[in-house]
C-alpha cells in the first residue's frame, strides 16, 4: 500500500515552512504505509530461507574436493573443446604437437604461463584468471564464477 489518505500539497510560501509542518508530514507520511512487523518477520524469514536454500546447493555442488579421476574427465571434456586461446586475453593457450592445450610448451625462447583448468572444464592462463577474479569480487570472495559459463569452479594447475 502506497499511501491510504492522500496528502494535501504544501501551499507555496514566502519561507522555509516552520519545522511542526515537517513533523506533521512526516507523521502523516508514516501513518500511511502498512506496519504490520509479523509481515516484515515473516518476508525476512521467507527470503533467509531462500538463500539457505541457494547455499546449500552451491555447497553440495562445488563443496566437495574433486578427485585425481574427476580432474580427468574433466580434462578431457577441456581437450574436446578444442579451445587454443585463452579467453580472457585471447593468446594462445601453449599447444602441443598434437594440437591440444600443453601447458610445460615454451615459445620463442620464453617459458609459457601456467595454465588452469578449471572443473566446469574450460582453460585459462592462470595469471589472467587470477587477476580476473581479483578485479571482480576481491581476493576476500570464497566463491568465484567462470568468466564463461558462469558456474562456480574449482581450479587446478596444469604441469608438466
Amino acid at each position: 500500500k502506497f499511501f491510504e489518505e492522500k496528502v494535501e500539497p504544501l501551499q507555496a510560501c514566502q519561507c522555509l515552512p516552520h519545522p511542526f509542518q515537517f513533523t506533521e508530514i512526516s507523521h502523516r507520511l508514516l501513518c500511511s504505509y502498512s506496519t504490520d512487523i509479523e509481515d516484515l518477520f515473516w518476508e525476512i524469514d521467507h527470503c533467509l530461507a531462500i538463500n539457505r536454500s541457494v547455499l546449500q546447493q552451491l555447497e553440495d555442488r562445488c563443496g566437495h574436493e574433486l578427485t585425481d579421476e574427476d580432474w580427468e574427465k574433466i580434462q578431457i571434456q577441456a581437450l574436446h573443446r578444442e579451445s587454443y586461446e585463452c579467453p580472457i586475453c585471447l593468446t594462445p593457450l601453449p599447444a602441443s604437437a598434437d594440437g591440444h592445450p600443453d601447458p610445460c610448451e615454451t615459445r620463442r625462447g620464453h617459458s609459457s604461463r601456467e595454465t588452469v583448468l578449471l572443473s566446469c572444464s574450460h582453460v585459462f592462463h592462470h595469471t589472467c584468471l587470477l587477476a580476473l577474479e581479483e578485479f571482480s569480487l576481491g581476493d576476500s570472495s570464497p566463491f568465484h564464477v567462470c568468466p564463461l559459463c558462469r558456474s562456480g569452479y574449482q581450479k587446478k594447475i596444469l604441469e608438466c
